[in-house]
């Protein structure tokens, strides 16, 4: 997630260079074409290319929506996990047993270690790269992916588990999930020892269904695409105003032109003229839609993705303070005013 003051004029440049340099060639080719042919051929009316604009500036607007939409919609569904993890934390640490003494402190433990190791492994697993995600990465605003910041790697992951867990999740398909059923399985051992009563059982079994439940919204954000009809037709409407803005900018050099010849002689004048203005409005479409594009995927591991490495911590810190279970970590850091 990109921070206050991570996104610069300078950063924004650099990284439409291309795009910029595209663009001014462009409307360079459009004038010099239209200076070596009789007529004027390659012209186009103004006012059907500002309706363009103003449809293409509508459907951008609705893509921005609905990606931001997806991307909060998985901020809010790792808040849900974060107080879920808290309610938690809480409840093991003030829970007793049947017979009103303290729950023994290993069991405690292994409540809150699984807990954390659950949260970890729902992110590595939601950071994975998708099948169904862009095969192209978005344009990320002059900033720079580092792997080493996302927890990619198996080691990520591994290190968090309970020893005696890590057996039992080889070869499950959703090892975060079978994390859950094995927490179920723990407090249903309890329960039939006499170590919980039957109503912090379910107390308890709720607040996994809970959990079950935010996993589920996680992965159906993973596993469902941005609609692609949308996102590739919002890019094939910016392209097409794109290139067909220098014409429009073309049939408004010839009114000029034929009003005051004078005004307007070479090609060199014509494109400084006109060339600013068209690159400008090309390119705040070109980043427009752009924008979008980077909050399709909130879990595909960019930096402009939710933080759930950094929520991951959060979570962990909660619950090892609230429980004195561990030693508590430092928070994430951002790096490059990016936090991941």
């Amino acid at each position: 997630m990109l921070l206050h003051d991570s996104i610069s004029v300078r950063k924004l440049l650099r990284g439409s260079v291309g795009f910029i340099s595209i663009v001014l060639a462009w409307i360079l080719l459009v004038q010099v074409v239209d200076e070596l042919t009789p007529v004027d051929l390659i012209s186009n009316p103004s006012p059907p290319v500002a309706m363009l604009g103003i449809a293409v500036a509508f459907f951008l607007g609705f893509k921005n929506t609905s990606a931001y939409g997806r991307w909060t919609e998985a901020r809010r569904v790792w808040g849900d996990i974060a107080n879920a993890s808290r309610d938690w934390g809480n409840t093991v640490a003030t829970l007793v047993q049947t017979n009103g003494s303290p729950l023994d402190a290993n069991l405690r433990t292994e409540l809150i270690e699984r807990h954390i190791a659950w949260v970890t492994l729902l992110a590595y697993q939601l950071r994975q790269p998708s099948a169904n995600g862009r095969s192209v990465k978005p344009w990320m605003f002059g900033h720079t992916l580092s792997p080493s910041h996302t927890p990619n790697s198996p080691g990520d992951w591994k290190t968090s588990q309970l020893e005696a867990d890590l057996p039992r999740l080889d070869g499950k398909a959703n090892k975060a999930a079978y994390l859950l059923n094995l927490q179920a399985r723990k407090l249903s051992e309890m329960a039939q020892q006499g170590k919980i009563d039957p109503f912090w059982h379910v107390a308890l079994m709720d607040r996994l269904a809970r959990l079950t439940a935010a996993q589920g919204q996680c992965e159906r954000i993973k596993n469902t695409p941005f609609p692609r009809q949308v996102a590739e037709v919002g890019r094939l409407f910016s392209w097409i105003f794109i290139f067909m803005l220098p014409l429009a900018f073309n049939d408004e050099r010839s009114i000029v032109a034929g009003t005051n010849t004078a005004m307007i002689q070479t090609v060199l004048t014509d494109w400084l003229t006109f060339a600013p203005v068209g690159a400008l409005v090309c390119w705040i479409f070109f980043v427009t839609e752009r924008v979008s594009a980077s909050m399709e995927d909130p879990f595909e591991g960019d930096v402009t993705d939710v933080p759930i490495l950094a929520l991951c911590r959060t979570i962990e810190i909660d619950m090892r303070q609230a429980t004195d279970c561990g030693v508590v970590p430092d928070p994430v850091r951002p790096v490059n005013k990016t936090l991941f």
